[in-house]
């Protein structure tokens, strides 16, 4: 993808003031979303995170990394870029779709390979992002009802705990976005 979407910020911190940003860098990530020169940026939970420490002398450097697990070739990035460029405040409808993307690949896994209940945030967060998706009328409107019910359903047996419900729904959310995006991709 181009530079266009590179967001870097370079601080010179005391080291209380750098503890103090780490904190709140860390509560931002498990909120899902940072905030680099005033501009707020999305993480999926399954972002992957590089930390450099580096000591020479008496300069001691931190380089921090968030890649996206799940990647584009630049070819794809450009093409949905362009056809997704919808925004909603801050958040264009692609950021939207890609955090979905990511999220629903991390709550198939607990779900249906590990058998166990998603984080909390995760669940809250993709649910409300379902319902966000399905404001865009020109993404795919025909599927909202049927993906929205779904969305419910899958959030309902998060509620009770329900596993069997949950990996159901998930199983089904699966196969209506797969016939949404083979008809409007």
């Amino acid at each position: 993808m181009s530079d266009s979407n590179k967001r870097k910020q370079e601080l010179y911190l005391s080291v209380n003031e750098t503890a103090e940003k780490l904190r709140v860098l860390a509560d931002e990530l498990e909120k899902g979303a940072v905030t680099i020169d005033g501009q707020k940026c999305s993480i999926a939970a399954d972002t992957e995170v590089k930390i450099s420490l580096k000591a020479k002398g008496d300069t001691f450097s931190i380089k921090l990394k968030l890649k996206s697990a799940n990647t584009f070739s630049e070819a794809e990035e450009e093409e949905v870029e362009s056809t997704l460029s919808t925004v909603t405040g801050d958040e264009s409808y692609m950021d939207l779709k890609r955090r979905m993307s990511k999220d629903f690949k991390a709550i198939k896994n607990s779900c249906i390979q590990e058998q166990t209940l998603p984080a909390p945030d995760l669940v809250e967060r993709f649910y409300k992002d379902s319902k966000t998706m399905c404001t865009y009328p020109s993404k795919g409107k025909d599927f909202f009802d049927t993906y929205l019910k779904q969305a419910e359903l899958f959030y309902e047996a998060f509620k009770t705990s329900d596993l069997t419900a949950m990996g159901a729904a998930v199983t089904a959310l699966g196969e209506i976005r797969k016939d949404c995006h083979n008809k409007h991709k």
